[in-house]
């Protein structure tokens, strides 16, 4: 099962990288373990049971238009900087385990990406409250999530939202 998630999942790793980041997806299972790095340069190494290679792409930008998360948008012009999901498949009748992250860069003052961010977490059912210069609490099915903001100059954000244990 995870050999086909990594296979749908290597274009978000592939999307995932911007001039600066990385972007990174491990999967570990029953199966066997499955690793996707693609670095700023666009060289993707893949590492999967019977499958080992790599590849240099061409770069892709995402930004707040291609990415969400349980509902919630990146703040609107926001491009992706580095991007990671760590999973593990649990047997039986557990719920799977997972970790993603991504850090990204909003082009509006510190304040203005807080106010959006805190809208549109509570529009979503988030119960979050305010830590440092962002937020901390969970999504709407409970995963614990947390928002890091940074300000970046005086008409720029960076941020760092994660999500899971």
């Amino acid at each position: 099962m995870y050999r086909i998630a990594a296979i749908l999942l290597a274009p978000l790793a592939l999307a995932a990288c911007g001039t600066e980041g990385n972007s990174t997806i491990t999967l570990n299972g029953e199966d066997g373990n499955v690793s996707i790095v693609t670095d700023a340069d666009g060289k993707t190494t893949i590492n999967a049971p019977g499958v080992n290679g790599s590849v240099t792409l061409p770069k892709i930008a995402i930004d707040s238009a291609d990415f969400q998360v349980s509902g919630v948008k990146l703040y609107p012009g926001s491009t992706v900087r580095d991007f990671n999901l760590d999973a593990s498949e649990r047997g039986g009748s557990e719920k799977a385990q997972g970790r993603l992250s991504i850090a990204f860069d909003s082009p509006a003052p510190l304040e203005k990406v807080q106010a959006w961010f805190r809208d549109n977490m509570a529009a979503r059912k988030f119960k979050v409250s305010a830590q440092g210069n962002g937020f901390a609490g969970t999504t709407d099915e409970g995963d614990p999530v947390t928002l890091e903001l940074t300000p970046d100059g005086t008409d720029k954000t960076k941020g760092k939202m994660t999500i899971g244990a």
